[in-house]
């Protein structure tokens, strides 16, 4: 079968899309290629083909036609989108070779959400977002079946639609691109990192509070940050601009790019212990974070905000810690518990691996996912 992801938000080599979802459909034998309108790429050479261009810059319709016209120098029978915008497109397409192309919407994020109201003024907001609730659920309507990376977020669609065929496939990571190294926590060193977008939403100023704390707590710990990430627009930038200072003055500091996801696994994979402290909005709250899994691959304790979402789907007690993310006292005693015990230190890192070896890795859930698709 020819398959095909089209997606207007996600770079060619996201790591979901290319290697999990991607991989596994090739590797059972399928045609299948990448469209994204996020990076100018063409690659016939590898298993699966991309077939991208750099679209941040068109309008809607331009973006739309230019999915068709890729799509139709394919000749794909099904077509597998992660926002409305592409299964508008795919079924633009659908119909100009006579409906024959299963449409899958691949549903893992919040649509609308607060990311897309954030550049609007805040008079116009509930207006934006009326549009584009209507405009997603009209993009669903026109799927064939669902994916759903996790609980929460497939509630709408299947209250809207339960007659739908739908999955489950959620953010478990792939074990062969992650190396669990044997962790050390060398006396007077603590090595942490951010990762994501950075911005007060997602948890930036909390991360900082945190180890301004613990700065003040050891005068003598040399704590070493990575920060890998970017800003979406200015006003992030703005907000964190103090955050930033007060990292400056307490830690050895390096900034990084987003990361293709291979360089992106190397880059953590030194971290000590690893923390998620975004606020416990209504969004976040019901939004599981696929860094958890790729963190607990890592054989690393984490200590993410106590979201509803996590404690619905993973056991964290054995590898960490469920926390309120503006508590950077109490979060500070925690990381110096690890420091102060290195035993249970040692155990957090041996279960974390433990866990996701036994639970939660793709290899547990791929057989489904492929299952689904070839059922369709």
């Amino acid at each position: 079968m020819k398959i095909s992801f089209l997606s207007s938000g996600h770079y060619p080599l996201d790591d979901r899309i290319y290697y999990h979802l991607a991989e596994t459909l090739s590797e059972a034998g399928h045609y299948v290629e990448i469209i994204s309108s996020k990076a100018e790429l063409r690659d016939d050479t590898r298993r699966i083909k991309l077939n991208c261009f750099a679209g941040d810059e068109l309008g809607k319709r331009e973006k739309i036609d230019r999915f068709v016209k890729c799509l139709m120098s394919s000749r794909t029978g099904m077509i597998i989108c992660p926002e409305p915008l592409a299964v508008i497109a795919a079924k633009k397409y659908s119909k100009a070779v006579s409906g024959k192309t299963i449409i899958i919407y691949d549903v893992t994020e919040w649509y609308p959400s607060v990311k897309n109201l954030a550049p609007h003024n805040h008079v116009l907001r509930p207006f934006v977002f009326l549009k584009l609730l209507l405009f997603n659920i009209f993009a669903a309507g026109q799927a064939d079946a669902f994916i759903f990376g996790e609980w929460y977020k497939s509630r709408p669609y299947s209250l809207l639609f339960p007659k739908k065929p739908h999955a489950f496939t959620t953010y478990y990571p792939d074990l062969k691109y992650i190396t669990c190294t044997e962790p050390s926590l060398p006396d007077g060193r603590l090595r942490l990192c951010y990762s994501g977008r950075i911005s007060l939403d997602k948890g930036f100023g909390n991360f900082a509070d945190v180890i301004k704390v613990l700065a003040g707590r050891h005068r003598d710990l040399k704590i070493v940050v990575k920060i890998i990430g970017w800003f979406e627009n200015k006003h992030d930038r703005k907000d964190c601009e103090g955050a930033f200072m007060s990292l400056k003055d307490h830690t050895d500091i390096s900034f990084y790019d987003r990361q293709p996801f291979a360089e992106y696994i190397e880059l953590i994979s030194d971290t000590d212990i690893f923390l998620d402290l975004r606020p416990v909005t209504w969004e976040n709250r019901r939004s599981l974070p696929i860094r958890l899994f790729y963190y607990a691959a890592l054989g690393r304790p984490v200590i993410f905000s106590d979201l509803k979402a996590i404690r619905r789907e993973v056991r964290t007690e054995d590898f960490g810690f469920l926390v309120k993310p503006d508590e950077p006292g109490r979060i500070a005693e925690i990381i110096s518990e690890y420091l102060l015990n290195r035993q249970h230190y040692y155990t957090h890192c041996r279960n974390a691996r433990r866990m996701t070896e036994e639970h939660y890795n793709w290899e547990i859930i791929s057989k489904d996912f492929l299952a689904f698709v070839e059922a369709l």
